[in-house]
């Protein structure tokens, strides 16, 4: 094989797995997305119930001291039964009765329909609560876990990019400016086996008489659709 295609092939290896690395250091690998995902929706949801009791448990405080003072001024109206002088006051005074019952059983029923609220929102709070500090501990695992393997990927990028610099050092520089344009058009690949007169890059049939000459491996060619480099096997 022509020393030219071994040295680019050997380099497209080199590239190929730079690519792989790079991509997986980059991305959020599914183990990390799920919990975090997961984290996001526990969280959110308890800031919308945590707002919703912290508001409720509000006004139920508010409706506790309004009835309070409604059954005070209830207390001291029901005082003055006693000391009514003539049916006119008497009247105005059970009228005054009237509204402050009214007033207090309004006051306890809403008490009690709110206070059936505020305790469900209170037990869906520390459900979440929990729940949340449990998916966090989870989390940050999942995130040590992403964290060494990022590093391991690092430290085998840094390895593996030393090794191109010397690979790429040997090559011709007029090869490697042809290649580096081919690779960052055709998605990081750059030189393709040809098989049975196909490209394997773009899968499209080559000239016969360029099949030969790419057989033969006395010359780098080029596919005329793809651009990609070509080489062949002794098998194809």
């Amino acid at each position: 094989m022509l020393q030219e295609v071994e040295q680019l092939i050997e380099l497209q290896k080199l590239d190929n797995r730079i690519a792989e690395l790079e991509t997986k250091v980059s991305q959020v690998p599914a183990f990390l997305k799920e919990v975090r995902d997961e984290f996001e929706s526990v969280k959110s949801e308890y800031a919308t119930v945590k707002v919703k009791y912290d508001t409720d448990a509000e006004t139920l405080s508010k409706l506790a001291k309004e009835c309070a003072e409604n059954k005070a001024l209830l207390d001291k109206a029901q005082g003055k039964l006693p000391n009514v002088k003539n049916n006119k006051e008497y009247e105005a005074v059970l009228k005054e009765l009237d509204v402050l019952k009214k007033n207090v059983n309004e006051g306890e029923y809403r008490i009690l329909e709110l206070q059936e609220s505020v305790n469900a929102s209170k037990q869906k709070v520390e459900e979440l609560e929990a729940k949340e500090a449990e998916l966090k501990a989870s989390l940050e695992e999942k995130e040590a876990q992403k964290s060494e393997e990022d590093s391991e990927a690092n430290t085998e990028l840094t390895e593996l990019k030393t090794k191109r610099a010397e690979a790429q050092s040997v090559v011709k520089k007029s090869i490697i400016s042809k290649y580096e344009r081919v690779r960052h058009a055709r998605n990081n690949l750059a030189i393709v086996r040809v098989h049975e007169e196909t490209c394997t890059g773009c899968y499209i049939k080559v000239p016969p008489q360029l099949y030969v000459e790419v057989k033969k491996g006395k010359a780098l060619h080029q596919c005329p659709n793809c651009q990609r480099f070509l080489y062949a096997l002794s098998d194809d």
